[in-house]
């Protein structure tokens, strides 16, 4: 029977102190304050990948594809890029307004390197590709 009491008074105590820590609420953190300024500092870069149309010292225009449609977009360049028409590249860039402003451009060709076959090792074919000369038939 004390046994039965000390494990009754022990459920009490932890459904009471259950009960208490439900009713406490919790008080909102004060939000903070976002300045203009504060916004202004976020700068969301974008890219876009495409073939260059035109190209002077003060604009580029390249042209996209976006879902089936070919779409032109037109950059306002801080210096002279050395990139010649027809190149493919990606271009970094901010929105400033109305205009949108390059900050970097990289050639499409220098981003996609094929890795090195190391030294000793061969390529492995693909999944599926023709079987080996020097495969002999399973026993039977």
């Amino acid at each position: 029977m004390r046994r039965f009491m000390i494990f009754a008074a022990g459920l009490i105590i932890l459904l009471g102190a259950w009960a208490f820590a439900a009713e406490q609420t919790a008080t909102p953190a004060p939000a903070k304050a976002v300045s203009a300024a504060t916004a202004a500092a976020k700068i969301t870069k974008m890219r876009a990948p495409g073939t260059i149309l035109e190209i002077t010292d003060s604009k580029l225009i390249i042209e996209r594809k976006v879902k089936d449609n070919m779409e032109t977009m037109e950059f306002v360049l801080e210096k002279p890029m050395k990139f010649k028409v027809g190149d493919k590249v990606r271009v970094t860039y901010v929105e400033d307004k109305d205009k949108r402003v390059v900050t970097r451009i990289v050639k499409l060709s220098d981003l996609i390197q094929k890795k090195p076959v190391m030294p000793g090792k061969e390529m492995k074919p693909a999944a599926g590709s023709a079987i080996p000369a020097s495969a002999a038939p399973a026993p039977k």
